[in-house]
C-alpha cells in the first residue's frame, strides 16, 4: 500500500478517508485532515480538527498553528481567529520559531481578514486585473492563494503571463505551483533567476515529494539531534527548494555538506553555540568547506527575501 502521502499526490482522497477512519495518530490525522481540504470538504476537517487540536499540537505545534488559522480564514471566522490567539499563547513554550509565528498572529489575522473583504466578492474581470495591474506583489500572491483547482482555468492568461512578467520570484513560483498541481499539460515558459525556462506543468514534479525529499529530510533530521535545531533547518531548506524551483535543490538522498550547511544556519538563528566541528570531520567535511556552503545558501536567501506584508 502507498503511503498516505503517495496517495494524496495521486489524488486518491476517498481511499486515505477510508484508511484513516478510526485513526486517531496525530501524522495520519493531518492527512486526513488534508483530504477532506482537498475534497473542498472544509467542514468535516474542521469539526475533525477542532475535536483532536490538543492532541495535534502535542504533536507538531507549529503545524497545527497554521493549520488553525488556515481553517478559520478558509470558514470566514476571523472572530474565532482573534480568540485562538490566547488559547495558543497560553501552551507551554516549544520553540523561538513558534513564539515567533504566535508574535505575528495577531497582524496574521488582520491581512486575512482584510483580504476576505478585499477578494470575497470580486468579479473574474477584477481578479483578471489585479492579476495583470496590480503594483502590489504581496496582494497579488495573496489572490494566487484564493485560486484552485478548476477556478485556475477562468484565469489561465493572467496566471502564464505572471511566469514571465518582473514580479517578486516567489509570485511566479506559486504561480507556476497552481498550474503543476492542476497538471497543466500544455508547455508555458518561466523567467526565474536570470534564466528561461520551457516547461510542462503536467510534466513536472511538485516540491516536497519523492523519496528523495523524504529521504533527505529524514538524513537531516538524524543529523540534527535537537528538534529546535531541525525544525529550523527544515523551513530553510523548504525555502531553498521554492526558491530554486524549477531546478532542483538536491541530488542525493545523504549530501552532508548541504544537511550540516543549513544546520549551521539554524543553529545561528537560535543562537545555538553547540560546537560540532569534530562531527565534520567524520563525514570528510572541514569547518570551513561547511561555512563556506552555508554562505551560498545565505546568498541565495538574501537574493529572494520574502514578501513583506
Amino acid at each position: 500500500m502507498d503511503s498516505f502521502k503517495s496517495l494524496l499526490d495521486k489524488k486518491e482522497y476517498d481511499l486515505v478517508l477510508s484508511l484513516t477512519e478510526n485513526d486517531d495518530k496525530p501524522e495520519d490525522l493531518f492527512y486526513r485532515l488534508a483530504a477532506f481540504l482537498a475534497k473542498g470538504d472544509s467542514k468535516s476537517a474542521s469539526a475533525l480538527f477542532i475535536k483532536n487540536r490538543d492532541h495535534l499540537y502535542d504533536f507538531n505545534p507549529l503545524l497545527t498553528l497554521k493549520t488553525n488559522f488556515e481553517l478559520r480564514d478558509i470558514a470566514k471566522q476571523y472572530d474565532e481567529a482573534y480568540d485562538d490567539i490566547p488559547y495558543f499563547e497560553n501552551k507551554p513554550y516549544v520553540s523561538q520559531e513558534v513564539e515567533e509565528y504566535l508574535r505575528d498572529l495577531p497582524k496574521t489575522v488582520r491581512v486575512m481578514e482584510k483580504n476576505n473583504a478585499l477578494f470575497g466578492t470580486m468579479s473574474p474581470e477584477k481578479v483578471d486585473d489585479i492579476l495583470k495591474n496590480s503594483k502590489d506583489d504581496y496582494q497579488v500572491l495573496t489572490l494566487l492563494n484564493s485560486l484552485a483547482g478548476a477556478l485556475i482555468y477562468g484565469h489561465l492568461d493572467a496566471i502564464k503571463a505572471l511566469l514571465v512578467s518582473p514580479r517578486h520570484p516567489e509570485v511566479k513560483t506559486y504561480a507556476l505551483l497552481l498550474l503543476v498541481s492542476e497538471r497543466y499539460p500544455e508547455e508555458v515558459t518561466l523567467s526565474k533567476n536570470g534564466k528561461t525556462y520551457t516547461l510542462v506543468p503536467a510534466k513536472m514534479t511538485p516540491p516536497y515529494t519523492g523519496k528523495l525529499f523524504q529521504d533527505f529530510l529524514s538524513y537531516l533530521r538524524a543529523l540534527a539531534h535537537d528538534p529546535s535545531v531541525a525544525g529550523i533547518a527544515e523551513d530553510l531548506l523548504n525555502d531553498l527548494i521554492l526558491d530554486l524551483y524549477p531546478e532542483e535543490a538536491l541530488t542525493t538522498s545523504e549530501d552532508p555538506l548541504l544537511a550540516f550547511a543549513l544546520l549551521s544556519l539554524a543553529r545561528a538563528y537560535l543562537r545555538n553555540d553547540d560546537e560540532i566541528k569534530d562531527t565534520y570531520a567524520r563525514y570528510g567535511l572541514s569547518a570551513e568547506a561547511v561555512k563556506k556552503e552555508a554562505e551560498r545558501l545565505k546568498a541565495i536567501f538574501a537574493a529572494h527575501p520574502p514578501l513583506a506584508i
